[in-house]
C-alpha cells in the first residue's frame, strides 16, 4: 500500500471517530466504529472490529469473529478462533477445536486437543493429542510423558 502523505494523514486525524497514537510510527483511528491502524505512514491493518499491539510490531486482530496475529508487517497466522502470544516468535492459536503451537515460523505441535505453558520463563509446554500427552521445552527435543 502507498505511503499516506502528511495531508492524507491530517484529513484521517479530522474525521475519525476517535484518533490516538501508539507509538511515535504507530497511529490508529476509529470511524464507523471500525478500526485502522498505520504504521509508518501506510495502512497496516484496515477496518477491523478490535486490534491489541502487543509489542512493536506484533498485532492482533479480529474482524467477524475471527482472530489474525501480524509480526513485523507478515501474517502469522489467519482466521483463528483465538490467538495466545507467549513471547517473541512463541504463539498458539485455536482452529475448529484444535490448538496449534508455533516457535520462530515452525509448528511445535499441529491440531493437538489442548497446549499449555508448564513453566513460564522455561519455555516448557505441555499438550495433549489423541488421549498421550506430551511435553515441549522450546530449548530441547520433545519428552513423552
Amino acid at each position: 500500500m502507498a505511503k499516506l502523505t502528511k495531508e492524507q494523514i491530517e484529513d484521517i486525524k479530522n474525521n475519525a471517530d476517535i484518533f490516538w497514537e501508539y507509538s511515535e510510527d504507530v497511529l490508529a483511528y476509529v470511524k464507523d466504529d471500525k478500526i485502522t491502524i498505520m504504521q509508518n505512514d501506510k495502512v497496516l491493518i484496515k477496518d477491523v472490529d478490535e486490534i491489541w499491539m502487543h509489542s512493536k510490531d506484533l498485532f492482533e486482530y479480529e474482524k467477524e469473529g475471527k482472530r489474525t496475529l501480524i509480526q513485523d508487517g507478515k501474517v502469522l497466522v489467519k482466521d483463528a478462533d483465538w490467538v495466545w502470544w507467549h513471547a517473541k516468535d512463541v504463539f498458539q492459536y485455536g482452529k475448529d477445536g484444535k490448538e496449534t503451537l508455533v516457535q520462530n515460523g515452525k509448528v511445535l505441535t499441529d491440531k493437538v486437543d489442548y497446549v499449555y505453558w508448564r513453566s513460564k520463563g522455561k519455555g516448557i509446554f505441555k499438550y495433549e493429542k489423541e488421549g498421550k500427552r506430551d511435553e515441549i521445552n522450546l530449548n530441547s527435543e520433545v519428552k513423552n510423558d
